[in-house]
């Protein structure tokens, strides 16, 4: 009767404790999960939808100048404004796919997060093994963070030099073309 009663408030004790690191790793997928949506969130740039009209204005207006510019010599600030002008219009592709890659994990990761966070409640799997993934997982979140970081700034470079060289430039471009046309 002894060892009965002993064997079953063994095994509550037990279940009891299995319980409290279940609901605190649900927790920590939780928290992983909201996480990943303030990134999601904070991502998502109205000027990033525009992106490739950018691209065609900028690629019409190089040509523009290459088409219009018959120049023997050329003043040096105009050469390194123009110098600067393809640096930034290249950078419209790698920043593109920085976009696209950090939506692409932000999809896969939350479905990870999904189905870590159901099998833990479910109990499925190899239990033992749940803190494990969790700590795996919020490794993973933080990668996405710093890709998520990088993007940020590399999105900040661009658009600051998109605005402070595309006016300047297709203005440029359209004065070219006007002397053209006067000929």
């Amino acid at each position: 009767m002894k060892n009965l009663f002993f064997l079953s408030l063994l095994s509550v004790l037990f279940t009891s404790c299995v319980d409290l690191k279940k609901e605190q790793l649900v927790k920590n997928v939780s928290r992983l999960n909201t996480k990943l949506e303030q990134i999601e969130a904070r991502s998502k740039d109205s000027r990033m939808d525009s992106i490739s009209n950018i691209k065609i204005n900028t690629i019409q207006t190089e040509l523009r100048i290459k088409q219009n510019l018959h120049l023997d010599t050329i003043n040096i600030y105009l050469a390194k404004q123009l110098d600067a002008y393809k640096v930034m219009r290249k950078s419209i592709k790698p920043l593109m796919q920085q976009y696209l890659q950090l939506r692409t994990v932000i999809k896969e990761e939350k479905q990870v997060l999904k189905r870590l966070e159901k099998d833990i409640q479910e109990g499925r799997g190899a239990r033992h093994r749940y803190a494990e993934y969790v700590r795996f997982e919020r490794q993973k979140v933080n990668q996405i963070v710093e890709l998520f970081r990088e993007f940020q700034r590399s999105k900040a470079v661009f658009f600051q030099d998109y605005q402070r060289l595309y006016p300047p430039i297709e203005a440029f471009s359209y004065s070219l073309l006007q002397k053209k046309q006067n000929r």
